[in-house]
């Protein structure tokens, strides 16, 4: 099973940097290109892939924490490109086919499939998951007032100069009601196949399978 681990997440990890590689060399500004959170958070993941490739069995509570919000950072970037991004990939600055699969489908669906599989050695309590809200905020923030001074955003919910902040405020309510949602899921998904994980072998917390 180890063997396993760590092959899936150094290839999913290599090819998503291919991906951003093959996709940064056809980008005009490379401030916009690392602006979206597609690109961030699929950074984010295949550093967490690659560390997990290196320590399959790293048993820290700050790490299950830290491969949480990468998960839910990938799951919130693959279906909110499901749903309300699909059609726009030139925008988004993924016009090669096969760079738009990793970033948007691969790498989302690995990176759950990572957490079923491995689920965090410890109990995610909600109070630590709530700290994972803090880098979209963030995100949110830095891409509104970049935006208001070099006149680019990144994605039209966040582009107030179609359709007014109204929009913009009522696009960013629902996606943060989902990603919330996210959170819950991940928590949830991880501490329920922990805790079956540890009845069926109690020994692999320590074992690394």
């Amino acid at each position: 099973m180890e063997i396993f681990v760590r092959f899936y997440r150094a290839a999913t990890a290599i090819a998503i940097l291919a991906a951003v590689v093959a996709q940064f060399q056809r980008a005009a500004d490379a401030g916009n290109f690392f602006s979206f959170f597609t690109i961030q958070s699929n950074l984010i993941g295949a550093a967490v892939l690659l560390i997990g490739a290196a320590r399959p069995a790293w048993n820290n509570l700050r790490w299950d924490l830290v491969r949480g919000a990468a998960t839910s950072y990938l799951f919130t970037t693959g279906v909110v490109f499901a749903l309300l991004l699909s059609d726009l990939t030139a925008q988004l600055g993924t016009t090669l086919p096969w760079v738009n699969t990793v970033v948007h489908q691969i790498s989302p669906v690995v990176l759950f499939l990572d957490w079923l599989i491995q689920p965090p050695r410890h109990q995610i309590l909600l109070p630590d998951a709530w700290s994972w809200l803090a880098y979209p905020i963030a995100w949110l923030g830095y891409t509104l007032i970049r935006g208001g001074i070099v006149g680019w955003y990144p994605y039209p919910f966040v582009d107030p100069r179609p359709d007014g902040w109204g929009h913009v405020v009522k696009a960013c309510f629902a996606i943060a009601i989902g990603i919330i949602g996210f959170v819950f899921i991940v928590v949830w998904v991880g501490n329920s196949i922990r805790r079956l994980h540890t009845r069926l072998s109690p020994d692999s917390s320590r074992s690394g399978i």
